[in-house]
């Protein structure tokens, strides 16, 4: 059978993995299974690393188009849509991008150039994949009701959908259908069951970076962190500090700050009178994050922080409530 063809006639990467599983489950395989019913130990030992080579194959095969259709999604997603596109047929106004969408794709291209890609899951996620897999435990306040929109529909496993909480939520999936060392980022919109005001709404896009390799260090993550705002505001003097907190999914956690672009750090409106304005939850990724992405955590490590992508564009361009970037006003859009 030729994989690669198989592989295809698949559009999206839940149709490869759907038949990555079917082919895993099929035809050669399972007559070789079969055989092995009735085998020899010996013969056992030759059909089971015929079926692990038949295995690599899919794998491969599956992998290649998975990221194929990735590379396809990214260049749609985040970096080729011209907003000044336009035909008078059926227009008058040129189209313009988002602010969020402007500052998404600015810290997507800040990444690219350091090697990283780029990935989006699904906005409506399941509680493995949304809590589990990044080590929220079930007795987390971020699985209650008060926090979280869920859904009536359920899946598998007898579990209620949830619109997603958190980007993080990635991590699980990317680490499915990629091999380790990899670095990649998660720009994407979530959701939280939020009292709506001038920093809150009920749904916001959050950035987050994830690296996984052996040997990673809290220098290398604060490296990171200090180059991603330096470029962003075009500031080489911003300092970066760390204080402790806790988040599941990392061990130890950090708070991150960074010194405020706007006064140098000698204190002003915007950082209140601090010099420090609060930008990130970080820290290298915990042992059992690792154990979840189906990694060795005696042989792999990696950091991770995230933000808010809506409180960086306050910044940028001095918005006072974060729902106007919501509410659809074009003319707060295009003065922005």
């Amino acid at each position: 059978m030729n994989l690669k063809q198989i592989f295809d006639q698949c559009q999206t990467i839940n149709e490869c993995l759907k038949k990555r599983d079917e082919l895993n489950n099929s035809g050669e395989i399972a007559q070789i299974k079969q055989q092995l019913v009735i085998a020899s130990d010996e013969q056992k030992k030759t059909l089971g690393k015929k079926i692990n080579e038949i295995k690599v194959q899919i794998k491969f095969a599956c992998d290649v188009r998975i990221q194929e259709l990735q590379r396809a999604q990214t260049k749609d997603k985040f970096l080729s849509f011209d907003p000044t596109f336009s035909s008078s047929k059926y227009q008058t106004k040129q189209g313009s991008l988002h602010p969020i969408r402007l500052v998404v794709r600015e810290l997507v291209d800040i990444f690219a150039r350091m090697g990283f890609d780029v990935f989006d899951g699904p906005q409506v996620e399941s509680q493995w994949y949304n809590f589990t897999a990044p080590n929220s435990p079930e007795y987390h306040p971020s699985r209650d009701m008060q926090d979280t929109f869920f859904l009536d529909q359920k899946d598998k496993n007898g579990e209620n959908y949830v619109m997603r909480t958190q980007v993080t939520a990635n991590i699980a999936r990317y680490a499915e259908i990629h091999k380790p060392p990899f670095r990649v980022v998660f720009p994407g919109i979530v959701f939280r069951n939020e009292n709506i005001d001038a920093t809150h709404d009920i749904n916001f896009t959050q950035f987050d970076m994830w690296l996984v390799d052996k040997n990673t260090t809290i220098g290398q993550l604060t490296g990171l962190i200090k180059h991603l705002f330096r470029e962003f505001f075009q500031d080489d003097t911003i300092k970066i500090r760390l204080r402790p907190s806790y988040f599941p999914f990392t061990l130890p956690s950090f708070e991150v700050d960074f010194s405020c672009p706007f006064c140098s750090g000698r204190g002003c409106r915007i950082c209140k009178n601090t010099g420090w304005i609060e930008c990130a939850g970080a820290g290298p990724i915990h042992p059992q994050v690792i154990r979840n992405m189906n990694l060795d955590p005696d042989e792999w490590s990696g950091l991770a922080f995230g933000f808010g992508v809506d409180r960086l564009a306050q910044l940028k361009y001095g918005v006072s409530g974060v729902s106007q970037f919501y509410n659809g006003h074009l003319d707060f859009l295009r003065g922005v």
